[in-house]
């Protein structure tokens, strides 16, 4: 049997529901019926208002006589309408129902001032002669240009309440007849509705208490039958879940293994309950060999054990940078310590994440360094600018020969400035991740005979022999024109700057059954071979201050270094003190 409260609920907000709708209905088809009657009243009262009008127009001398006003009451009589005449000072001159000698003065009846200024005056309010809610029409008479008379006609408003009472006693009755029938279905509804409930509830409960495989027996096919039916479907799910939950736990350990964060969980006894594998790498720990043993016998560094007690102590998540002396060199680790509480607030242990960033420090040491180096590059022909710049202006009587080597001087040092900047741009889009560069195939002599061009006035300027040996052949590589030609431009002009006056530069490449082979030898002061691999760093110089007179920015190298490895190729350098150096680029053939 169904519970008295579900039926009170059903039955209760049925009721609301129907008692809403008879009143809304009431009031909606009271305006409406008062509407209509009011409108048909109205347009009676002006046809009478206008025959009245006619009247008076013909005779307006005649109406206080008897016989206009036996005529009135004639009119009023057949018409149902109360029919009164007034003068332009509001005295009754003539009336179908009373008396005119007894009535009050009407000027300042609503319906007579507001006919002054329209075609009709009118109103409802109730009428103090016949004690009832009167419907009234007025119309000026007008002689002259001047009110003379005022016809007015009125009718009761009797009938319209009747039919009001009419309405509204049909609208209780229905309203009565509807809530017995809402009666009759609440009780229907609670009946079919609460016993599917009940029975969800008692299996919800069974549930609750770990009776996983209880389920609701479905009765209908109707909406309720459909709730059984998908609470049936999620008990099954939450059983499903319940049963796996051994088996995400697995997934999970096996998920931290994975992660390239460290991992450390601890229980209440500051034993280790999980060290996953970055944990054991980052630390230097033999995997496993942390497991259910102290925090503080397996890492014995002061500054982590620190941050961990100072997470538990605070309840807070504590952050420290660790220097940990592991291997050859010292690694830098960012340590996240949490505190694990339960629902209640206890003490449930805590994690420690351990994240390796040494190698993100080591790079942005080398943005300090870049950025030091760069700023010192273009420091120095800034200040030769200012300096000569200043000393021009403040020497007014120069000679013109002084100042023209002084200009000329500021213009080589701001053409330095332009190729720094274009070889820090060019260096910056090379080392964009993702950079890339796209090949074609090229006919490297073209390329070559190109750099050749370019550099010998600089050759000649230096008295630098520039010895070139290329394929006789048509010789293609997959390269792009352009990278081409700034590798091996990059090395010819490197090689003259290194290379004392007087010397010989060459320049040869030949192709290889894959490979077209590209070699640049100079006759320079020659490099150790410990440094090799340093003069592609950015700002490198073996010598730095004979670069710097030539006007080297110390970026060469590392975009050959940089174009070579974008084309697909490789770069080596074979170098002693005193012996020159030779730089070999490697291309693929097209």
């Amino acid at each position: 049997m169904f519970r008295p409260r579900i039926f009170l609920k059903i039955f209760g907000s049925t009721l609301v529901i129907i008692l809403l709708m008879g009143l809304v209905t009431t009031w909606m088809a009271t305006g409406q019926v008062r509407e209509e009657v009011e409108g048909e009243t109205r347009d009676r009262l002006r046809s009478q208002v206008e025959l009245l009008h006619e009247l008076v127009v013909l005779a307006p001398d005649a109406v206080a006589g008897e016989a206009f006003q036996s005529r009135i009451h004639a009119l009023g009589r057949r018409t149902g309408a109360r029919l009164t005449i007034l003068q332009a000072d509001g005295r009754v001159v003539a009336d179908s129902h009373k008396d005119p000698l007894g009535m009050d003065n009407h000027r300042d009846r609503p319906e007579i001032e507001a006919s002054r200024n329209a075609p009709y005056g009118e109103s409802i309010r109730r009428s103090d002669t016949l004690s009832q809610s009167m419907v009234y029409i007025a119309q000026a008479v007008i002689v002259d240009d001047q009110p003379r008379l005022y016809v007015r006609a009125a009718q009761p408003l009797v009938h319209l309440e009747d039919r009001l009472a009419t309405l509204r006693n049909t609208v209780l009755l229905s309203v009565g007849v509807a809530i017995l029938i809402g009666l009759l279905g609440a009780f229907i509804v609670a009946r079919r509705v609460a016993g599917p409930l009940q029975a969800m509830s008692e299996v919800a409960a069974a549930i609750a208490q770990g009776e996983l495989a209880t389920r609701v027996p479905i009765v209908t096919n109707d909406e309720v039958g459909d709730l059984g039916r998908s609470f049936n479907e999620m008990a099954a799910r939450l059983e499903q879940e319940v049963h796996t939950i051994r088996r995400d736990q697995r997934e999970l350990r096996a998920i931290l293994r994975g992660m390239v964060e460290g991992v450390i969980a601890i229980d209440t006894t500051e034993h280790v309950v999980l060290m996953n594998e970055a944990a054991s790498q980052i630390l230097g720990i033999p995997e496993g060999r942390a497991a259910k043993r102290p925090i503080w016998e397996t890492i014995r560094v002061p500054a982590l054990l620190a941050t961990l007690s100072a997470a538990v102590k605070k309840a807070t998540v504590q952050t420290a940078r660790v220097r940990l002396p592991i291997g050859a060199t010292d690694r830098i680790v960012h340590v996240y310590a949490s505190a694990l509480t339960g629902e209640n607030g206890t003490h449930r242990g805590a994690v420690l994440v351990l994240h390796d960033v040494t190698e993100r420090e080591q790079v942005e040491s080398v943005r300090r360094d870049f950025i030091a180096n760069a700023s010192h590059e273009l420091k120095t022909p800034l200040a030769s600018i200012r300096g000569m710049v200043e000393t021009i202006l403040e020497d007014s009587e120069m000679a013109v020969e002084t100042r023209n080597d002084f200009l000329h001087r500021v213009v080589n040092q701001t053409g330095r400035l332009g190729d720094l900047v274009q070889e820090m741009l060019s260096l910056s889009r090379l080392e964009t991740d993702g950079a890339r560069v796209a090949t074609r195939a090229v006919d490297a002599r073209l390329a070559l005979r190109g750099v050749l061009d370019d550099a010998a006035p600089s050759a000649r300027e230096r008295t630098i022999r520039v010895e070139a040996r290329l394929p006789e052949a048509e010789c293609l590589v997959l390269a792009e024109p352009e990278a081409l030609r700034r590798i091996v431009g990059n090395l010819l002009d490197n090689a003259i700057k290194y290379s004392p006056e007087g010397s010989a530069v060459a320049l040869t490449a030949a192709a290889t059954d894959d490979d077209l082979v590209i070699e640049v030898r100079d006759e320079g002061p020659g490099i150790a071979p410990e440094k090799h691999h340093r003069v592609f760093e950015r700002f490198y110089r073996v010598d730095g201050s004979r670069s710097r007179d030539l006007g080297g920015t110390g970026l060469g190298l590392a975009i050959v270094k940089h174009l070579v490895q974008a084309l697909g190729g490789q770069i080596q350098l074979e170098s002693m003190p005193g012996e020159g150096s030779t730089f070999r680029v490697t291309l693929p053939l097209a």
